[in-house]
């Protein structure tokens, strides 16, 4: 199915439920209360409606960690029937202090009640928040209690005892098809208790719903047109925008400029932060080029509790900073990490391909050349002084043949419009020619084909753009991802965080049994479970364990 078709499906099927007033809001759950600056804050989130049910409305939120000095860091994370998962990482400057971590969807506004207390320490600076930290004397100081929570739905057992650097086993009792958020820490005091449940905020939403617009298929990324005045925006020249991300050949999508010279990019979510190539072209060949919009709003937040401060804290903070020392020396940190599904974009999806492994051929020095000489279907041609590739068709009895105009041609998923790119381009710096004989749509356009270059490492990035390319960093949707302790790190082991599942479901025998890697060190470690039953009813269960 095209992108044009499931649009429109998309939008017919939606359409009723919006204009009764869908509404929603998000609960952010995070793997621990209390942070470093530098450190990666894993998220779960349950965006619900007004009635407290999972909205299935939109595909993306939007988060920011947010103190009164303004906004520290910004994410984004998809959203499939409500649930979402991800992470991102709190900037190594970030000032000591409080933060609120906000979510929110496009058009639903920030929710105070959905809000996040978070405490972020710097170990490495004498940097705070304005106003923002209370220093406490040492013999003053208390730490911070968490409360154990024992639910009657929820069970968490475990050794109360247990040798450091062993193995165990928690065991997770829950009503089937409860959807859950775990997380194991060392409880080392860090942090605020912000008194956030699932159960007060489910309550809050039936009582206070928030009318919304929704992006339900994905991020829909908004652009404006520089370099023509709105003179010409509002005549006949219309702008036509490719965007496309290097590496996969399902980012690919256009968008057209309206009459204030804006243009809307409708996305399936674009995971992971990377490069954008967007080439824009005008009806009369002007040369200019778009500006992005960011989606964050920077709500002000008013005020926010002050963090307290103390020596007390000074070998927590220690075990936190080796810690994550330990963790930035990895070569990569997803090693670690369990990727979960997520939504794909579905552009080439059950096309048809056919694919020229170019070690199989005697090679060519240009890709003009190899196409001639043993890819029948493709064929260069020389067209109003510019370079243009055909793909070869037939009819359904393949006793004719003939040529089709009209393709769309990438090269490790980019756009290249100016065929005359790939003319003479270095052939040995190819890996496979994957071709798709088929027509497709991307928005209001439809190509005879797609035909997609490979190189080996994606040397497109490196082409001589023209002045209408521009090639700019983006920030995608986070990769939702677990961290389970299968893989650990090497050397002596002084994780902070043992494990963190952001959405656990429960089978229909009720238990899960959780193997549990504990670090080399003694300490006291803290369990939190929360989610949701299958019939909607908030549950969670706090509960301890010491290793000696």
């Amino acid at each position: 199915m095209n992108k044009k078709l499931t649009l429109l499906l998309l939008a017919l099927c939606t359409l009723p439920l919006l204009r009764a007033g869908a509404q929603e809001r998000i609960y952010v759950a995070t793997d621990r209360p209390a942070y470093l600056a530098g450190d990666r804050v894993y998220c779960s989130l349950f965006c619900v409606n007004e009635k407290g049910e999972m909205s299935p409305f939109s595909a993306v939120s939007y988060l920011e960690l947010i103190s009164t000095d303004g906004t520290a860091a910004e994410a984004k994370i998809g959203l499939f029937a409500g649930r979402g998962a991800g992470s991102f990482l709190i900037p190594a400057g970030t000032p000591t202090g409080n933060y609120l971590l906000m979510a929110y969807t496009a058009g639903s506004g920030p929710d105070p009640k959905g809000t996040r207390l978070l405490s972020v320490f710097n170990a490495s600076s004498t940097a705070r928040v304005k106003d923002g930290v209370n220093i406490v004397p040492k013999e003053e100081w208390k730490g911070t209690e968490w409360p154990e929570n024992d639910d009657s739905d929820l069970q968490l057992s475990i050794p109360q005892l247990a040798k450091a650097g062993s193995k165990v086993q928690l065991t997770v009792n829950a009503p089937a098809g409860s959807d859950l958020v775990i997380s194991v820490s060392h409880d080392d005091g860090l942090g605020q208790d912000d008194g956030l449940s699932l159960a007060a905020f489910q309550d809050f939403t039936k009582a206070a719903p928030l009318s919304r617009k929704g992006e339900y298929e994905g991020e829909i990324i908004l652009a404006q047109v520089e370099g023509l005045d709105r003179a010409s925006l509002q005549g006949q020249d219309q702008v036509t925008a490719f965007l496309s991300s290097a590496g996969d050949p399902s980012n690919v999508y256009i968008g057209r400029s309206d009459a204030d010279g804006q243009i809307r990019f409708f996305t399936s979510n674009i995971y992971g932060n990377r490069e954008l190539v967007c080439e824009v072209v005008s009806m009369s060949g002007r040369s200019c080029h778009i500006s992005f919009s960011s989606p964050f709003l920077h709500p002000d937040v008013g005020s926010i509790p002050p963090l307290s401060l103390s020596f007390a804290q000074q070998d927590a903070l220690e075990a936190r900073k080796v810690a994550l020392k330990a963790e930035a020396s990895l070569e990569s940190v997803d090693t670690l990490l369990r990727f979960l599904p997520r939504r794909e974009d579905m552009l080439l999806a059950g096309v048809p391909r056919i694919r020229y492994h170019l070690d199989d051929y005697t090679r060519f020095p240009t890709v003009r050349e190899i196409c001639t000489e043993f890819i029948p279907e493709l064929q260069f041609i020389r067209r109003d002084g510019r370079w243009r590739i055909r793909m070869g068709a037939e009819d359904a009895t393949a006793s004719r043949k003939f040529q089709l105009d009209n393709i769309l041609v990438l090269m490790d998923g980019v756009v290249l419009t100016d065929h005359g790119m790939l003319e003479d381009f270095d052939a040995m710096l190819l890996e496979d020619v994957d071709i798709y004989r088929q027509m497709i749509t991307l928005g209001e356009v439809s190509y005879n084909g797609v035909v997609n270059f490979v190189s080996k490492k994606n040397y497109v990035t490196a082409l001589h753009f023209p002045e209408n390319v521009r090639v700019v960093d983006y920030m995608g949707v986070s990769y939702p991802v677990a961290y389970t302790g299968e893989i650990l790190p090497k050397g002596e082991d002084k994780r902070q965080l043992l494990y963190w599942h952001p959405a656990l479901e429960i089978d229909k025998s009720g238990t899960c049994s959780v193997p549990l890697s504990l670090p080399s060190y003694r300490g006291t470690f803290r369990i939190t479970a929360e989610g949701w039953t299958s019939d909607g009813k908030p549950i969670s269960a706090s509960v301890r364990f010491n290793t000696y």
